[in-house]
């Protein structure tokens, strides 16, 4: 691949994960390097900022627990307040990792434009491109549009509760928009609007941080399935034209070579993400266990923005389980693609490296929670159904009370 088309494909990739990138510089990340002094110090302030905010949010909202644990040890004391708190430690989790494999992000997003399928290319290929990159944009429009929306209706709630007690002639006091512990009396009026403020910085921190985590590895999951498919069209397309033996065999070692690229590629954003996958995976069957109990049983006023965080939490985890698996099953059919080829019609030469591709496609492509178990949709199920676990012990401890 040439100079000019290495751009043109790097432009296209970075179209995909415009959402994704666009969240990352609010928090103060980039893939690109600073073109000025002045912006890469502000860039760090950003990002300074944005850890700080977080880790006291975070901070507080575990002192809050403990302390809520301790005086008032009831279930509908303590559950309303763990599902913010998992979503403010999740957050913690992926910043890190966004901050640690910065570089690494970057380099596999370049790695990445060396193989991605720029004409001339079939139209077989073009139209599974075009198709997977437009699901792509869609899935991270919902995704985006929900975390920000969901954000926003615990951000403007305490306000909107403050106009509705006027209206009906109560005596009324803005409220917070998170239950909180803070080391002084956050009714002042100062320390009130500022404790506000700061809620709904750490509220959109969080979210930017979540976004732009999940949308960078849902669109390079996504980008690998893709590539998969595409070799799977090339090697159903081999020997149904009339070409030497010689071009029979170098087309099956360039698909041979594009296929362990693509292994290899896989098993770096593995590694990257392993962590942040085993953190998602523990916490999510907890976090929607919580919000669930909250919706169905507590905080009415709430309804709206619990369930906006519901839909974000299982549209999180689920596009996470739904790549995955699709990469599992795209690297799964390669083998059935060679094996629909006109093998029969090669030379013993051909079909000698066919069949050491085929032993190649028998490790799976996969990614794990920091190898403890594969991630696929049935990973997905689990979740769901521990959920949903959790939340009937909990139902049952809250009517026995």
């Amino acid at each position: 691949m040439d100079d000019v088309t290495r751009v043109a494909a790097k432009r296209e990739i970075d179209e995909s994960l415009m959402l994704s990138t666009f969240s990352m510089r609010r928090i103060g990340l980039s893939f690109d390097e600073a073109l000025t002094a002045g912006a890469y110090f502000r860039q760090k302030l950003i990002f300074i900022a944005s850890v700080c905010g977080i880790f006291a949010h975070v901070f507080s909202e575990l002192v809050n627990i403990i302390l809520t644990f301790y005086n008032s040890p009831r279930v509908e004391d303590v559950v309303p307040l763990l599902h913010t708190f998992g979503y403010g430690a999740l957050s913690i989790a992926k910043v890190f990792v966004l901050w640690y494999k910065n570089k690494v992000f970057g380099e596999l997003i370049d790695e990445l434009a060396s193989i991605w399928p720029m004409p001339p290319i079939d139209e077989d290929a073009l139209i599974v491109k075009k198709k997977s990159v437009a699901a792509l944009r869609i899935s991270h429009r919902w995704y985006f549009g929900v975390n920000v929306a969901g954000v926003w209706f615990y951000n403007v709630t305490p306000i909107v509760i403050y106009f509705y007690q006027l209206w009906q002639g109560h005596d009324a006091q803005i409220g917070f928009v998170w239950v909180s512990w803070y080391p002084f009396d956050k009714n002042e009026p100062i320390a009130h609007v500022a404790v506000y403020l700061f809620e709904i910085f750490a509220g959109v921190t969080c979210v930017w941080i979540m976004v732009s985590s999940d949308l960078l590895f849902s669109g390079m999951a996504s980008h690998i399935a893709l590539l998969l498919r595409i070799l799977q069209r090339r090697l159903e397309s081999l020997g149904t034209t009339d070409k030497t033996d010689d071009e029979d065999y170098e087309d099956i070692r360039s698909n041979i070579k594009l296929h362990q690229r693509l292994m290899s590629y896989c098993s770096n954003l593995e590694d990257a993400f392993s962590l942040v996958n085993l953190i998602n995976i523990v916490m999510s069957s907890i976090n929607i266990c919580c919000v669930v109990f909250v919706i169905v049983l507590l905080e009415p006023i709430m309804a709206v923005s619990n369930k906006l965080f519901l839909g974000s939490a299982l549209i999180q985890v689920g596009s996470m389980c739904w790549y995955a698996d699709d990469i599992f099953h795209a690297n799964e059919n390669i083998a059935a693609a060679i094996c629909n080829t006109n093998w029969y019609k090669m030379s013993p030469r051909c079909r000698r490296a066919l069949l050491f591709f085929i032993a190649r496609c028998q490790k799976p492509i996969a990614f794990t929670a920091m190898k403890f178990t594969n991630i696929s949709l049935v990973t997905y199920s689990s979740i769901l159904t521990r959920s949903y676990s959790y939340f009937a012990l909990l139902y049952t401890m809250y009517n026995d009370r």
